[in-house]
C-alpha cells in the first residue's frame, strides 16, 4: 500500500489535478490511498471569511464566497466530463452554500471560536476532494471519498488537534482497505479530523502532511509520498538562497529539525509516526513527477558534510524570567515550561542559568503577549515579593538554525558560525545546540536573517555536490 499526498499547490488549477490524476494513474498497481489538501490559497480564504464574519464585516465575506465558488467551478468546467458535470458543481454549490450559512451564523454571533475555526476550514478538502473523486471517475478510475471526520480521530484541541491513533487504526482499517481490496481508490481529506463526538477538528496548517503520515502508521503502508511545488527537501529556502538544491536523503531527526526550525516543505509532526512505524517518507514534485526526491528514513545518509540545510523563522522574539538570585528564591524553568506546554507554545531555544532563577526562551512573537501574560499571573506573588525582578520580551528577531547529523561529530562548528557572522556585522542575541547535536540554533536582528543564512549556506554548503 502507498500513501499519496498532494499539496494545495500539487491541485490548484485544473491543470494540476489532472496531473495528479496521471500520478495516481501510474501507481494503480502499488494499491495507492490519496491524501488530499485544499486547492492553493482557498485555507487562507476561509481564515479571512471567518476573521471577516467575525467582524460582520459581510461584504468581504460575500465576495470570497463568491471567488471560492468560481474557483471550483472553473476547475470542473476543465477537470470533469461533460455527462458528470451538473453533478458536481451540484455538490460543489451545496458544500458553499453550506459554507456561507456557517459564516453567517458567525456574522450574526459575532464571534469565531477555534471549534468554528476549524468547521469553516475543512470546507477546502471537501472541495478538493469531490474535484478529484470527478475528474478520477471522468478517466475511469474508481475512486471513493471517505469523510476525514469518520477516518481520522482527535483529541478537541481545536486549531491543532492531536491524532488518537488508536481510534484511528479502528476506523481506518474498517474504511480503507476494503475498497482498496476492490480496486477502488479511498480519497481521504487532510488536514482534517474530528473528536470520537464526531466535532470537526484540525490538526493545524500544514497539517494534510500528517494525516498522510497517521494513515501510513495506522494501514502499516509501505511508503508515504508526499507532493510539493519543489523537487524534495532543499538546502535552504530558495527564495532565500537562489542556489539552493534538493537533497537525496534525510534522516526522520534531521526531517523534523528542519520542519521545526521553519522548513516549509513538511509539517512538523509529519515524522513522528513513521519514527514509531519505520516507513519511509518521500519527498516529491507534482510539477516534475520523474525527479527522485528526498527520501526521509530512520538512518539517513552520511556525506562527510556537517550541514544538510539552513532552515530559518520569522517574527520571533525573546522572552525572559529574570529572579533575584536571592537563595531560596523561585525555581523559574519548570513552573514557565508548565505554562508554556498549558498555552500548547513551543519555544525553538531556551537557556536557563543555576539555580534555575532565571529562563529566556525564544517562541513566534505572535504568541509573546499571551504567554507574558500567563507568566505574570504565575509568578504574581513572587513579583510582589520582589523574587522575579523582570518579565519581558525582545521582539524584531529572527532564528535560523544548521541542520545535520554529522553536526554532532565535527568540531570547530560555532566558531565558524561566529566567524562568519562577525563577518558580515551580525550580532547573535542567543544559541543552542540540540541535545541530539543535529541543529545548531542562533537568534539574529530581523533585518539580518536572509544574509545569515546566505552565509550560513556558502560556508557549509556552497556549491558541494552531492547534498545527503
Amino acid at each position: 500500500m502507498l500513501i499519496l499526498k498532494f499539496g494545495g499547490t500539487s491541485v490548484g488549477s485544473a491543470q494540476r489535478i489532472l496531473a495528479v490524476a496521471d500520478i495516481i494513474r501510474a501507481n494503480l498497481d502499488r494499491k495507492p490511498v490519496v491524501v488530499l489538501s485544499a486547492m492553493s490559497g482557498v485555507t487562507d480564504s476561509l481564515v479571512v471569511a471567518t476573521n471577516a464574519a467575525a467582524r460582520r464585516d459581510d461584504a468581504t465575506v460575500a465576495t470570497i464566497v463568491r471567488d471560492l465558488r468560481e474557483k471550483h467551478h472553473t476547475a470542473a468546467q476543465l477537470c470533469v466530463d461533460d455527462s458528470l458535470r451538473p453533478e458536481v458543481v451540484h455538490k460543489i454549490d451545496e458544500y458553499i452554500d453550506t459554507l456561507a450559512r456557517i459564516l453567517a451564523a458567525l456574522s450574526l454571533l459575532q464571534e469565531a471560536s477555534p471549534r468554528s475555526r476549524d468547521l469553516v476550514a475543512s470546507y477546502g478538502e471537501k472541495l478538493s476532494t469531490t474535484l478529484l473523486h470527478a475528474t478520477l471517475t471522468s478517466q475511469g478510475i474508481p475512486s471513493e471519498i471517505l469523510s476525514a471526520e469518520a477516518v481520522i480521530k482527535t483529541d478537541d484541541n481545536f486549531g491543532e488537534a492531536m491524532p488518537l491513533m488508536e481510534q484511528t487504526a479502528t476506523a481506518s482499517r474498517q474504511l480503507i482497505p476494503p475498497l482498496i481490496k476492490k480496486g477502488i481508490v479511498p480519497i481521504v481529506p487532510g488536514f482534517t479530523g474530528s473528536t470520537v463526538e464526531g466535532i470537526t477538528t484540525t490538526l493545524g496548517r500544514g497539517g494534510s502532511d500528517y494525516t498522510a503520515t497517521i494513515l501510513g502508521a495506522v494501514l502499516d503502508a509501505d511508503e508515504v509520498w508526499i507532493y510539493t511545488d519543489t523537487d524534495g527537501v532543499l538546502t535552504a529556502d530558495p527564495k532565500v538562497v537562489p542556489n539552493a538544491r534538493p537533497i537525496s536523503h534525510l534522516s526522520y531527526a534531521e526531517a523534523r529539525e528542519l520542519s521545526f526550525f521553519g522548513a516549509k516543505v513538511i509539517h512538523p509532526r509529519t515524522v513522528l509516526p513513521a519514527i514509531d512505524h519505520g516507513f519511509p517518507i518521500r519527498v516529491l514534485n507534482s510539477f516534475n513527477p520523474c525527479f527522485a526526491g528526498t527520501i526521509i528514513t530512520a538512518e539517513g545518509e552520511r556525506t562527510g558534510q556537517p550541514v544538510k540545510s539552513i532552515a530559518y523563522t520569522r517574527n520571533v522574539c525573546i522572552v525572559t524570567v529574570e529572579g533575584s538570585g536571592r537563595p531560596g528564591g523561585p525555581r523559574v524553568a519548570g513552573r514557565t515550561l508548565n505554562v508554556l506546554e498549558r498555552l500548547s507554545t513551543d519555544a525553538f531555544l531556551t537557556n536557563a542559568s543555576s539555580p534555575e532563577q532565571n529562563l529566556s526562551f525564544v517562541l513566534p512573537t505572535e504568541r509573546a503577549n499571551a504567554v507574558v501574560r500567563e507568566l505574570t499571573i504565575e509568578f504574581a506573588d513572587e513579583i510582589r515579593r520582589g523574587e522575579i525582578r523582570r518579565i519581558d520580551m525582545q521582539d524584531h528577531l529572527g532564528v535560523f538554525s544548521c541542520v545535520g547529523e554529522g553536526l554532532g561529530e565535527t568540531s570547530g562548528i560555532g566558531a565558524r558560525v561566529f566567524t562568519v557572522l562577525g563577518k558580515l556585522g551580525i550580532s547573535v542575541h542567543g544559541f543552542a545546540q540540540a541535545p541530539s547535536g543535529t541543529s545548531f540554533s542562533f537568534v539574529v536582528d530581523s533585518e539580518q536573517l536572509d544574509e545569515a543564512v546566505r552565509g550560513m549556506h556558502e560556508e557549509f554548503i556552497g556549491n558541494m555536490e552531492p547534498v545527503g
